[in-house]
């Protein structure tokens, strides 16, 4: 196989936060480039993706996030100018690191436990490596737990001080509507929380008061200690979930920018009695793992020309999108049945005269006017009402100009059972981005009985539940007969068992 044109990855960890972008070249001695920017619309970030060549784009994501929200993630970081073309999962891109950068080679089989603790949620994960690739064995998501959280935790320590000096400016700083006062002391407190993973106490300023306050390590680490447990807690569920012990880890490896506070690695350390691994950067750790995987790829021949993945990890309609274009359909249908069934006017009262004809009575007073128009003598004499007029209108159409109130009620009532008769048709679900089984699935449960499935997998080897669905056809949101062919196609990429 032709070696790939690609020579550089970039990795893209977009979080809540910032917004970090790590570009590699291919060779040992290639020089790294890392930028970081606030995530907001005005700051973006300078031109990073080279012109110069052809680009392996990789976006972190964390392992335990949803393929709807991976996609809402890729969908994100495309507004922001970078069109993914893979998708790695944190845990993945930070071992990769642990490896490469920091020189601490992984065993086969060996778990690694990364525990990535950022400005909005923590993210623990236990991760083995497969020859070249890696497993996330077991993974955990906390939202209560970060650095905007250990951030509020101090304020609510300082308001108490506030509240016997300064007790208006806390009630401002508490008000809802001052969201922009709140922003501006939170963010002091941010400052002198980072300031405390290198110094002994730190001071907080506070915007619109002519006064600041001392905070020391002891203060924090009294504060923080409940959210720190809370990440031990985490880390226990994680390895109970990996059926693992502490003394079976490889390592316990700390990243993302709130990692830095000491109380952290001191509390999860002397929990599981091993040394935590905190790299010097631990918030660029996710972006130059990303970028590594771009690299491992480029590397791989079965990767090294396909970015078919590229266009399907951007949002194609959201499922709000299709709901609403469905209740649109349902509306204007709903509407054409109301106006067809109130038409009046000859031209429809015929047309309703020709609906009506082929269709038999719910009393069967149609056959037994058939058998007296034909001379059936004996039915005629056992008809219960002889002198009822409903037979004549089949008899004589062209005279019913004015038809009563009976005769126009009939063909409202006749019309659902003949409209009855095609077959359904259902609104094909999107399994884009699902693995293979549980696309099948989805399909299964919506009617669909004629499901194949092309592609490539793993050491091309027979099919694999376990494979990303990159194409679909139809496209979803279409309407189908539950028995036209549906055709799957999947692809390995590289997080997945496929």
């Amino acid at each position: 196989m032709h070696p790939s044109q690609r020579a550089v990855a970039v990795g893209v960890d977009l979080g809540s936060a910032t917004t970090t972008v790590s570009t590699r070249r291919e060779g040992a001695e290639a020089p790294r480039d890392v930028h970081q920017r606030p995530t907001a619309p005005e700051n973006p970030l300078p031109q990073v993706i080279p012109e110069d060549a052809p680009a392996l784009i990789g976006l972190a994501v964390p392992a335990t996030w949803s393929t709807t929200r991976r996609r809402a993630h890729a969908e994100a970081a495309a507004n922001a100018g970078f069109e993914a073309a893979f998708l790695v999962s944190e845990p993945e891109a930070a071992a990769r690191h642990f490896a490469a950068v920091q020189g601490r080679r992984l065993e086969a089989g060996a778990p690694l436990v990364v525990c990535n603790l950022g400005a909005a949620s923590c993210h623990v994960a236990v991760v083995r490596r497969e020859g070249e690739r890696y497993q996330i064995e077991a993974a955990r998501t906390a939202d209560d737990i970060g650095g905007r959280a250990f951030d509020q935790l101090l304020l609510d320590h300082l308001a108490e001080r506030l509240r016997r000096s300064d007790p208006e400016y806390l009630a401002r700083v508490q008000n809802p509507g001052e969201t922009a006062l709140r922003a501006g002391v939170l963010d002091e407190v941010r400052r002198a929380r980072e300031r405390l993973s290198d110094h002994p106490s730190a001071t907080v300023g506070f915007p619109g008061l002519d006064r600041e306050l001392r905070l020391t390590r002891e203060d924090a680490d009294q504060c923080l200690t409940p959210a720190a447990l809370r990440t031990v807690s985490l880390i226990e569920e994680a390895m109970r979930d990996a059926d693992i012990e502490a003394d079976q880890i490889a390592a316990l490896l700390l990243v993302g920018g709130a990692s830095r506070t000491p109380l952290i690695a001191d509390v999860v350390g002397h929990h599981f009695g091993v040394a935590p691994v905190l790299p010097d950067l631990p918030d660029l750790v996710i972006a130059e793992g990303a970028a590594l995987a771009g690299l491992a790829r480029i590397g791989t021949d079965e990767d090294a020309d396909r970015p078919v993945v590229a266009p399907l990890i951007r949002m194609r309609t959201s499922p709000e999108v299709l709901v609403t274009l469905l209740v649109v359909v349902l509306a204007v249908m709903s509407f054409a049945g109301v106006a067809l069934l109130n038409r009046g006017g000859p031209d429809a009262q015929e047309l309703d005269a020709a609906t009506e004809t082929p269709l038999p009575s719910a009393s069967g007073e149609d056959e037994s006017a058939e058998a007296t128009s034909q001379g059936a003598e004996p039915e005629s004499n056992y008809d219960p009402a002889p002198t009822t007029p409903a037979p004549t209108e089949s008899e004589e159409p062209s005279d019913s100009a004015s038809p009563t109130p009976e005769s126009t009620t009939e063909p409202t009532t006749a019309a659902p059972t003949q409209s009855a008769t095609p077959v359904a048709q259902v609104m094909v679900p999107d399994v884009l981005g699902e693995v293979l089984d549980e696309a099948e699935r989805l399909l299964a449960e919506a009617g669909f009985t004629n499901v194949t499935s092309v592609g490539e997998h793993q050491n091309n080897s027979e099919k694999s539940p376990k494979c990303e669905v990159t194409v679909q056809t139809p496209d979803a949101g279409t309407a189908r007969a539950p028995d036209e062919p549906i055709t799957l196609t999947y692809v390995y990429t590289g997080n997945d068992s496929c």
